[in-house]
């Protein structure tokens, strides 16, 4: 049995990655949420509370679970703070959303690297948004762009950083999707891209690069 985390699992893609795999009795799931609850009531389901900005939370919940063996780790909680047609820096939403996606990523991610077993992988869920490649590039999302953009750089430098350990680290952009952020008008649905997600830990022997509906991209 393969046993991994998701974060922000209550909605949106996180739930759509928990509730795919967790119909193959062969994976168990731990699944976090900022309030601890998650609709997914499978027998190889749980649910633990976990808030990204705050190193306490995210010490309490790497102590509950010091003693499991994880075969992947998916990073997939994240905010968006500022309206879509937003440009201007606002200081505190800067802080509020690296706190999320990017410092509280990498702590929580830092913390679990010896729960690790051998071949295990890392999936951290970006955004074209984070790229030097998107093709539509414009002012606007500027803080949820940078943290985006950092977390890929993370991604590169911690897939080196693993070799050794043969952990394999990924970044994955789901595309606009179907979510709370991306809203309804969204070309995918959080489903399809929870099958990205199951292919590539299923299938991937690459580490430290960027993939977009089953293939590499650009960063």
């Amino acid at each position: 049995m393969k046993t991994g985390i998701i974060t922000g699992c209550s909605r949106g893609i996180g739930f759509a990655i928990a509730n795919l795999l967790t119909d193959n009795p062969n994976y168990k799931i731990i699944g976090t949420s900022t309030s601890g609850n998650c609709p997914i009531t499978k027998y190889n389901f749980e649910s633990y509370q976990l808030n990204l900005s705050e190193s306490e939370s995210i010490n309490n919940f790497s102590k509950k679970i010091k003693n499991i063996k994880i075969d992947f780790l998916i990073n997939n909680a994240g905010i968006l703070l500022e309206r879509w047609e937003d440009s201007s820096i606002n200081i505190q939403q800067l802080k509020q959303t690296f706190n999320v996606n990017l410092f509280g990523t990498i702590e929580l991610t830092e913390k679990l690297i010896p729960n690790f077993k051998k071949d295990g992988q890392i999936i951290n869920i970006t955004s074209d948004w984070g790229s030097f490649s998107e093709k539509n590039f414009d002012e606007f999302q500027p803080h949820y762009k940078m943290s985006k953009t950092a977390l890929n750089m993370y991604t590169k430098l911690l897939a080196k950083r693993l070799e050794k350990q043969q952990i394999i680290v990924s970044a994955l952009d789901p595309g606009w999707t179907q979510t709370n952020m991306g809203g309804d008008e969204a070309s995918r649905k959080p489903n399809e891209v929870a099958e990205d997600v199951r292919n590539l830990i299923t299938n991937n022997s690459k580490s430290g690069y960027f993939w977009h509906q089953g293939n590499i991209r650009e960063w």
